[in-house]
């Protein structure tokens, strides 16, 4: 009877060690999925990420594959650059629409084309940098999907975009300012800036009418 008392009572020791074990991996896997969501649906950087990694996702909004040089004027050139693409794309095609927002498409093209060559030109003299801009693909999409609207949903799309997209041009200059070396650069910044600002209050009050 002893014997049995005794094999009775390892058994349920060892169930209990092993149900131990299984609960605390259980609440490991818990406490990785938990984190692993709460970075996703708050945005916060995970474990060992830097914030310098952080910010040059930002600048490039996850949108290519652009290597930082380190030198904060000619990166920030190189990002306008490509930032600049696209919505002069939007701006090439809504111009031709019979619409009322063509007026507007024309004068973006005007100013961002004249912006996008100074900053080229600004990389080839200044960094002997021969860079190309492309259009980032996010840009990309709202330029196709543009081409699927007509009349007034094409109108406040391309208004909408606009504003969007300014709104970005604003963040980046935001970062970018307070790393500036070069005066000019700066100043070219800063009256981006001002121009975009404005522009995007003008559209959202042309949104609200349509």
């Amino acid at each position: 009877m002893t014997f049995i008392r005794n094999m009775t009572r390892r058994a349920s020791m060892l169930a209990v060690a092993s149900f131990a074990l299984t609960a605390c991996s259980t609440s490991d896997k818990d406490r990785t999925a938990v984190g692993a969501d709460s970075t996703a649906s708050t945005g916060q950087p995970m474990a060992g990420m830097s914030d310098t990694g952080m910010k040059g996702m930002s600048a490039s909004g996850g949108m290519g594959d652009m290597k930082m040089t380190g030198d904060a004027d000619r990166d920030f050139l190189r990002m306008m650059s490509d930032h600049h693409k696209g919505l002069i794309a939007m701006a090439h095609g809504a111009k031709k629409m019979k619409l009322a927002v063509a007026a507007d498409a024309r004068k973006l093209d005007t100013k961002q084309d004249a912006e996008l060559d100074a900053m080229v030109t600004m990389l080839e003299k200044q960094f002997k940098d021969p860079y190309s801009p492309k259009i980032m693909p996010r840009h990309q999409a709202m330029v196709d999907a543009l081409r699927a609207k007509t009349g007034n949903e094409y109108q406040k799309s391309f208004l909408q975009n606009t504003v969007q997209h300014h709104q970005e041009g604003v963040r980046m200059i935001d970062d970018y300012l307070p790393k500036s070396g070069r005066p000019e650069l700066k100043a070219m910044a800063e009256k981006m800036k001002a121009e975009q600002t404005m522009e995007i209050a003008e559209f959202q009050r042309k949104i609200a009418k349509l």
